[in-house]
């Protein structure tokens, strides 16, 4: 007896150590084909399924849309006019009203689709914004502008939602800006924070990424970020990992008192030792989900802060941000966003992404977090 035991448990270590060797996981699925880069999609509860579309491959077109019908036709969300910017032509009154550098959309806890424009603060004020359409209407429900807040070298990135707060992380200089979605105010918080300033360069497949325009390593400060599903945490990382988290009280407080803003560092605390990241989901569990750039992996992050491998795969190259729907599956965009134009290529090439490029999910049998979104 005590032979079978040993063997059972021999037996169940190279199985889970097969696994984790693995190139292919059958229990990943396509849910889409596409001929342009994806950074991020969300749904709806009633299976509507927005994208957003970088146009790191030298395409061009629309930075939202909506994907329809069952030939998965593209089309501009809310409409082309948003999705029309044009740096030569258009003025400092067009960056307000159009889509200018789009780093995220989202479905919110209000039902309404979400767009993060990091835009050209330095040159267009008003193109530093959060936008919120209606989905009922499809029509503009409010515009939140930023470009004071971010000052003219922040980049707004990503943005999530704990109540009448939003909170969005801000990679270029390192920080978090907080948002009362009621009364429009905001304010930056843990500007070049310990905890905001990715210590190293991003890498994907174990290289670091060289920028295009600059010829340098490419730091990627404040990124991915979630609220924990009691609303009581938020949990945020640089590019290249190590997350953090805060109480969200404290965020909250720093937006209307200055001293509460000004000793937002003494309450944060490291939360988990993570690795070079694309992108970021939670659960109703309060599990984070998070993709591993050089090991082309997702695993999760429990609330105690253990981790788990949920799968590895050769064809997750860089999934960026990720998605729970009401289905209980994960979205994964693999982005191959490491390939694009944004970053220098082997042999000067543009870029070295390979077509088509696709999005995943993978059935997590758990639900999403109840107030992330709608």
């Amino acid at each position: 007896m005590l032979f079978l035991r040993l063997f059972f448990g021999l037996f169940m270590v190279l199985c889970t150590q097969g696994y984790a060797s693995k190139d292919y996981d059958d229990r990943i699925k396509t849910a889409l084909a596409l001929d342009t880069s994806s950074t991020g999609a969300s749904t709806t509860l009633d299976g509507r399924l927005f994208l957003i579309l970088p146009h790191v491959d030298g395409t061009t077109g629309p930075k939202i849309v909506e994907v329809v019908g069952s030939n998965h036709t593209i089309v501009p969300y809310p409409n082309a006019e948003w999705n029309s910017w044009n740096a030569s032509t258009d003025s400092a009154t067009d960056a307000g009203v159009k889509y200018v550098s789009t780093n995220a959309q989202r479905v919110g806890p209000d039902g309404n689709l979400w767009v993060v424009d990091s835009g050209i603060p330095g040159q267009f004020l008003n193109s530093s914004k959060l936008v919120s359409f209606n989905l009922t209407t499809n029509e503009l429900d409010r515009i939140y502008y930023l470009g004071d807040v971010a000052t003219k070298d922040g980049l707004l990135n990503d943005v999530r939602f704990n109540g009448k707060f939003a909170y969005l992380t801000e990679y270029a200089i390192g920080s978090i800006i907080v948002l009362d979605l009621e009364t429009g105010d905001a304010r930056m918080v843990l500007q070049k924070d310990k905890s905001t300033v990715a210590v190293m360069p991003h890498s994907a497949n174990g290289q670091f990424l060289i920028s295009a325009t600059t010829g340098q390593p490419q730091y990627i400060h404040a990124d991915h970020l979630e609220v924990s599903p009691d609303g009581k945490y938020f949990y945020y990382q640089p590019g290249s990992g190590y997350m953090w988290r805060i109480e969200t009280k404290y965020l909250d407080g720093a937006l209307y008192n200055e001293t509460t803003a000004g000793l937002l560092s003494t309450y944060t605390k490291p939360f988990s030792l993570t690795p070079a990241t694309g992108g970021t989901a939670i659960d109703a569990m309060g599990n984070i989900y998070y993709s591993d750039t050089d090991r082309r992996e997702i695993r999760y992050v429990a609330p105690n802060r253990t981790t788990t491998l949920l799968t590895r795969d050769s064809r997750l190259e860089w999934v960026d941000a990720m998605w729970v729907d009401n289905r209980q599956l994960l979205w994964m965009c693999a982005s191959q966003l490491n390939r694009g134009d944004r970053f220098m290529q082997p042999n000067n090439q543009s870029n070295t992404i390979t077509k088509p490029i696709y999005v995943y999910t993978i059935d997590i049998r758990i639900n999403p977090s109840p107030i992330d979104h709608a």
